[in-house]
């Protein structure tokens, strides 16, 4: 039976450390959180949820996205953390999925290739296992994003509060697994000026 794979993107925050909402910031020619949703548009998920709340509006008219599986969701929450976007976009994703692959919108340079690998190792366990698992790709023994959840039980996100993120419900996973990838991408998060200007002189030598 084929498995299918919801992907979330977490891009509703205020950048209060940037100064200005990053989710717009040009990398290149297109707006940052523009290339988190290309790669995700790359793979093969049944349906892609981007979670937005800071600058909604602005983000929705000036990235456009014209593919059936993706849809922006609003967090009108944003300002209490991480974690209620986390929550909101788990209520929203469609019941039959029995993974969810969660993105952050300030990891711009993950690599396709590393997604590629969490997105196609993720759907094997789903149909090795029948316990819950969190996969996660780690770089020189760091774990960072996406992470891949399978055999998700929905309600268990709604125990999470205000920051936290997923960190919070990682023990409720009977299987927690960690695949190396030589990708620092995965942990390279732009979150302030002087981040961000590095990543511009980044994506000019790319």
């Amino acid at each position: 039976m084929r498995q299918t794979t919801s992907a979330i993107i977490l891009a509703a925050g205020t950048s209060s450390r940037m100064g200005t909402a990053k989710q717009l910031l040009p990398l290149g020619e297109r707006p940052m959180l523009e290339h988190i949703i290309d790669r995700t548009l790359a793979e093969d998920f049944s349906e892609i949820i981007a979670v937005i709340g800071h600058k909604a509006e602005a983000i929705r008219h000036t990235i456009c996205i014209e593919d059936s599986r993706f849809r922006w969701v609003v967090n009108n929450d944003y300002s209490k953390g991480q974690g209620t976007s986390l929550k909101l976009a788990m209520s929203q994703i469609n019941e039959h999925h029995s993974g969810v692959m969660v993105f952050l919108g300030d990891l711009p340079f993950m690599s396709q290739e590393t997604i590629c690998d969490i997105y196609e190792l993720g759907n094997f366990m789903l149909t090795e296992k029948d316990e819950p698992f969190v996969l996660q790709p780690s770089y020189k023994g760091t774990a960072g994003h996406p992470v891949f959840f399978g055999h998700v039980k929905a309600e268990w996100f709604q125990e999470i509060r205000g920051d936290q993120g997923a960190k919070a419900i990682m023990d409720r996973f009977p299987i927690r697994r960690k695949l190396p990838v030589e990708d620092q991408g995965i942990l390279y998060d732009i979150d302030t000026p002087d981040a961000y200007n590095t990543a511009r002189k980044i994506y000019r030598q790319i």
